[in-house]
């Protein structure tokens, strides 16, 4: 039988995370006086009341990106806190790309959880985007939330060091599957969508993890592989790599990739998927 319900799983104490049908990965992460939700998903499901559910704290919302299947779901909420450089992406968002991806997501889990197209909620309104970057913090009463800035998938990624937990959430700034988008939706350039980009998010992430026992992407547990486990240790330093034999120009590339990306490099545990004309800085 198909599963119908998001899986939930804590990670940490106090600290949750949502897996939204193979889609993607929300996470909460609850203090003494409030709770803070990372991203909101593709709006396949009630997910205020599955906060509702895990505690009955007032909660912020913050984003680490602006696509689909991170800011999808920022409808349910009044307020929420990006990137200014990913508001023009997160307000360009639209039904019709969710139910795509969705149908996109589902076709990929072969049919492993009961979702489609008309689960995707439609909302009346966008919700106020208040501006986020490095060196802000959420106190949420006796946890403490660090905001990184960590672009290369898109100009205003962030990433999210649980400071009590020694957790690292980190979105899509670097994953086993890791995309290089050269244009926003509307065409316009991407400028941190480039190799330069990854390469110094991908450092900077290797210095953060002497703060952070383990690092949670944006998608633990992708389609039908239902995984709770942090990214391997080493995969920031192995994209790094690649980012530099795309730059220096001795990458070995291969075709095929995802989400429109026809071109990958390789290393042990993950690859970057990318527009073999547009990768570069000035492209």
């Amino acid at each position: 039988m198909a599963i119908s319900h998001p899986i939930v799983a804590e990670i940490a104490r106090g600290v949750y995370c949502i897996n939204e049908f193979g889609m993607d990965s929300l996470f909460l992460i609850v203090g003494d006086s409030r709770a803070l939700l990372i991203d909101t998903g593709t709006a396949t499901f009630d997910l205020p009341a599955l906060i509702g559910c895990l505690t009955p704290l007032p909660v912020d919302v913050a984003l680490t990106h602006g696509h689909m299947d991170h800011a999808g779901g920022m409808g349910w909420f009044h307020r929420v806190h990006l990137h200014p450089a990913d508001f023009h992406l997160a307000r360009s968002i639209t039904l019709t790309m969710r139910r795509d991806y969705t149908r996109l997501i589902r076709r990929i889990a072969g049919g492993f959880f009961d979702v489609d197209a008309l689960n995707v909620r439609d909302f009346p309104r966008q919700p106020e985007l208040l501006p986020l970057g490095e060196g802000d913090c959420f106190d949420l009463g006796g946890v403490h939330v660090d905001v990184y800035e960590t672009p290369g998938h898109t100009p205003g990624g962030l990433s999210y060091l649980v400071r009590e937990q020694r957790l690292l959430i980190t979105g899509d700034a670097c994953n086993p599957n890791t995309l290089l988008f050269p244009f926003l939706p509307d065409g316009r350039r991407a400028p941190h969508s480039r190799a330069e980009g990854l390469m110094s998010t991908a450092r900077k992430l290797q210095r953060l993890s002497s703060l952070a026992d383990r690092i949670y992407n944006g998608h633990t547990g992708f389609a039908a592989d239902i995984s709770f486990l942090p990214i391997p240790a080493e995969l920031p330093r192995e994209i790094e790599g690649l980012c530099r034999q795309l730059i220096d120009g001795t990458a070995q590339w291969q075709e095929g990739g995802q989400m429109g990306l026809n071109t990958s490099v390789w290393a042990p545990h993950g690859r970057i998927c990318f527009d073999p004309q547009h990768y570069l800085e000035g492209q």
